[in-house]
């Protein structure tokens, strides 16, 4: 046969093509197998207790101390039920307020603060640093009392500022560090060009540097939110008031009163103010992500 007779290539390319798909399959080694099977169970202690607790909204007590783990017949009544069981109209709001605005003025502030740290030099920018840096350590337990005692001469227990305040305080170092290694990474010539142009410090940061942040800003508000959302030690200490209490302390209160005994009703309004936060991270998950790399890269 000869080796440029094309009928014998078209042969062979086809014999090629069919054996090549077989030489490219391996089979696993132990170590893949062995990181798959780690992978799998993380995967279930992640997830498995969040779906039982979606089956067991749709349960009843007898399907529940039966030892059920899926639930059949479904009970979706259980939704409605505990909608007005806890009221969690209100608590919604509490939590939405308290948690959006807190996030939003963390925000302003983290940004101003990070352009500050990380774009301009001035006497003891590495000292101030530092002390954000420290305020990333300090845990909520050791400012639980001191607060309580400033809210209550102040007059402010039992309100929305009793919570506002102190997440905002505590979100500021993470916000300022986060802010400040992406200030730090833009190049500097966009700054030049921008007072060449005769614009001042304000509007480079406004109008120049602040939307190249976009996935920091997004980072930041995602994490302050959720963080606030699922706050309770201040919660539980600051705000007593059954109307002004927030979701995690009014699904607490409510263990043992409407929901004694009645854990499928309880799973159901677990899983109503579970809603909002899935929701929000799937829906700017990608930018959650790009902002962590990003940030991790700049630093």
């Amino acid at each position: 046969m000869n080796a440029t007779d094309p009928s014998a290539s078209g042969a062979l390319g086809v014999s090629v093509s069919l054996v090549q798909p077989a030489r490219r399959w391996r089979r696993p080694s132990a170590g893949g197998v062995a990181a798959l099977a780690v992978l799998f169970a993380a995967l279930a202690l992640s997830v498995g207790p969040g779906l039982y607790m979606l089956s067991m909204s749709f349960m009843d007590n007898p399907q529940l101390f039966a030892g059920r783990v899926l639930a059949w017949p479904l009970h979706p009544e259980n939704y409605p039920r505990a909608w007005v069981a806890s009221d969690i109209g209100r608590l919604y709001w509490n939590s939405i307020v308290v948690s959006t605005v807190s996030m939003f003025v963390t925000l302003a502030i983290s940004a101003l603060a990070g352009y500050g740290l990380g774009r301009i030099r001035f006497a003891g920018r590495g000292l101030i640093y530092a002390l954000v840096l420290v305020g990333l350590t300090i845990p909520l337990q050791i400012a639980l009392i001191p607060l309580f005692m400033n809210l209550r001469a102040l007059g402010l227990i039992n309100t929305r500022m009793a919570l506002i305040g102190p997440y905002t305080g505590f979100g500021l170092a993470f916000g300022t560090y986060i802010m400040k290694g992406f200030f730090e990474g833009l190049p500097r010539e966009l700054e030049e060009a921008a007072r060449l142009d005769g614009a001042g410090e304000f509007g480079i940061f406004a109008r120049i540097m602040l939307p190249l942040t976009r996935p920091a800003l997004a980072t930041v508000a995602i994490f302050l939110f959720l963080q606030n959302w699922n706050e309770f030690l201040f919660a539980l200490t600051f705000i007593t008031e059954g109307r002004m209490r927030t979701l995690p302390t009014g699904i607490y209160a409510l263990l043992s009163s409407e929901f004694y005994g009645n854990y499928p009703i309880l799973a159901a309004s677990l899983v109503l103010f579970s809603l909002p936060v899935l929701v929000l991270y799937f829906l700017f998950q990608q930018q959650f992500i790009e902002g962590l790399t990003a940030g991790a890269l700049k630093h």
